[in-house]
């Protein structure tokens, strides 16, 4: 997910937030040792394993809690830090790429001990879930790819305007995330809603404070996303080789990663499902209820 490093300065400055929640989970971090680095997690949920990748210079935290409130009724939810981000460590080598972090997930869940697991991956997540699939389809079940971008020729790419604000230090917060939900009344009350409920959940403790990202690993993402992922035509080329069941799903008015490209993903794997919901980027945070009942369906 495209949010910035100084996202946490709205989450807890925003207001209207409720002041109790009651709750009885507490997220508890641990780390384990994965390849070169050590990986920070936190299980939540009873069901069969579900493995959360986040997006860009996004934390484990950066999840709406409603959305995994209601997941975690049906699915042991694994969230993790990718490389560099929050408390997950990284090399003094810049080795981040996309592979490589879809690398690292594989790592995580055999170092959790799982043999098999669905994922449920966003945004730069979703492009971190495809190499996942391509490169150890052996350790995933199902996938759901939200907001997903082939790569390459084959992208539909983020005009220029969305992209420099997304990039831009300069630029509000509240007007990047306004790129994130729908540019109207509905989408600026959902954005509104999940900045409380974020604030509301680390006061209760059911998810961590978890948000630092630092400036060199925004600047090692953003090359693992843009240039190297833009250069990048094998992997679409690969897709038509995944034999796991995906979902392909998205916001009717994505803008930042744009709806037709989860079509051309969807055409690219064989009997790929395909699923489009009200809202932008963050439509599995807009409409958290509906999406969540999707993902039930297609897990079952």
């Amino acid at each position: 997910m495209k949010w910035t490093h100084s996202l946490i300065s709205v989450v807890f400055l925003c207001i209207g937030i409720c002041s109790s929640v009651h709750a009885q989970f507490k997220a508890e971090v641990k780390t384990i040792n994965v390849g070169d680095i050590k990986m920070a997690y936190y299980v939540r949920g009873k069901g069969e394993p579900l493995v959360m990748i986040n997006g860009f210079i996004s934390t484990m935290s950066l999840w709406d809690p409603a959305l995994l409130e209601k997941l975690a009724k049906h699915h042991q939810l694994i969230l993790f830090d990718n490389r560099g981000v929050g408390l997950s460590t990284d090399t003094k080598k810049n080795n981040t790429t996309i592979p490589q972090m879809a690398d690292d997930a594989a790592g995580l869940i055999k170092a959790l001990g799982y043999e098999k697991v669905d994922i449920l991956a966003w945004s730069m997540g979703a492009r971190i879930g495809q190499q996942l699939l391509i490169r150890h389809p052996n350790v995933v079940k199902k996938a759901i790819l939200c907001s997903a971008s082939p790569g390459g020729k084959h992208e539909d790419k983020t005009a220029e305007s969305v992209e420099d604000k997304l990039n831009n230090p300069n630029i509000p917060d509240m007007e990047k995330i306004g790129l994130v939900f729908t540019n109207n009344e509905q989408g600026k009350l959902a954005a509104k809603n999940c900045l409380a409920r974020m604030k509301a959940a680390v006061i209760a403790g059911t998810i961590p404070n978890d948000f630092i990202v630092s400036k060199e690993t925004l600047m090692r993402q953003n090359r693992a996303r843009t240039t190297l992922w833009n250069n990048d035509n094998e992997n679409f080329n690969a897709l038509k080789d995944i034999r796991n069941p995906v979902l392909l799903a998205d916001g009717r008015y994505d803008i930042i990663d744009l709806p037709k490209n989860s079509i051309i993903i969807a055409n690219q794997i064989p009997y790929a499902w395909l699923a489009f919901l009200s809202g932008g980027h963050a439509f599995l945070f807009q409409e958290y209820k509906q999406f969540a009942d999707l993902v039930d369906v297609f897990l079952q």
